[in-house]
């Protein structure tokens, strides 16, 4: 009986302690969200009322529109870069045994490691050299060095677990190898692939420090431009941009979350038919 008494009590302060832990890390997202729909001139909370003109603000300035085409375009060509560029090192890694496998494998998880503010002050003067400063090019170069890492986790751990007698059997059934790879290959590691892209474009997309260095002042990515509206001037529209790209990254996430749930799904199928 005292045992549990005791156990209960242990599940409530647990509980207790999360609930506040999460209160703590979700305030000042549903500050932020609340202060967004102000219909004041100035950030205040609580709001005095509700208002969407500060999400018109946001959908008519042609500044912000420019900085979120900006941010949405560097976010799409590093997640193509980053998924073809991580899975093929991801394959390399898994189906090959080779001289100094796991420091390669280390080097590759580098810019998870290193701080960015380092990777973005020697990029800074790489690029200052070959005059790329400033450059989409070079924006999407840097966001793909710290995506590439997050698409090999995920590509590695997925190779891991692909049974590959079924390429075996495609191949020795006469399958040319682009067949093997769309009708084997990405059925299986689909769901890790989108996985794997929308986590590169989220942290694309979210990036402030190596934009801050090395994008343009006249055409910044939407951090950058929420930064400099901080340096500048305050309004609410920074409230509706963050509210916005708060969504953005809950969307990609719960898409990520969907297209585990359908993978695991599909393998409970195959093992039911297998059965």
């Amino acid at each position: 009986m005292i045992q549990h008494q005791s156990g209960r009590g242990g599940r409530l302060l647990l509980g207790s302690f999360s609930l506040l832990v999460l209160t703590f890390l979700m305030l000042p997202i549903i500050i932020i969200v609340a202060v967004s729909f102000s219909p004041g001139e100035i950030i205040a909370f609580p709001p005095g009322g509700l208002s969407l003109r500060w999400y018109h603000n946001y959908f008519s300035s042609p500044t912000w529109m420019t900085a979120t085409r900006v941010s949405v375009v560097v976010a799409f060509l590093t997640a193509i870069s980053s998924v073809i560029l991580g899975s093929m090192a991801s394959v390399a890694l898994v189906r090959n045994k080779f001289p100094g496998k796991n420091l390669i494998r280390a080097l590759m998880m580098g810019p998870l490691i290193v701080p960015k503010i380092i990777t973005a002050v020697g990029l800074y003067f790489l690029y200052m050299h070959f005059r790329m400063l400033g450059t989409m090019l070079g924006l999407v170069i840097a966001h793909t060095l710290i995506a590439v890492p997050y698409v090999i986790m995920i590509m590695t751990s997925a190779l891991y677990g692909f049974d590959r007698r079924l390429e075996w059997a495609a191949r020795s059934l006469g399958a040319a190898p682009l067949k093997v790879i769309w009708h084997v290959h990405w059925p299986v590691l689909r769901p890790a692939i989108i996985s794997a892209t929308l986590f590169s474009f989220i942290a694309s997309f979210d990036d402030i420090i190596l934009s801050l260095f090395l994008s343009q002042l006249t055409e910044p990515t939407l951090p950058r431009q929420i930064w400099v509206n901080v340096q500048q001037f305050i309004d609410p529209t920074i409230a509706a941009v963050s509210t916005l790209m708060t969504l953005v990254s809950v969307l990609g996430l719960w898409m990520v979350s969907l297209a585990k749930g359908w993978a695991q799904k599909q393998q409970n199928l195959t093992n039911g038919e297998g059965k």
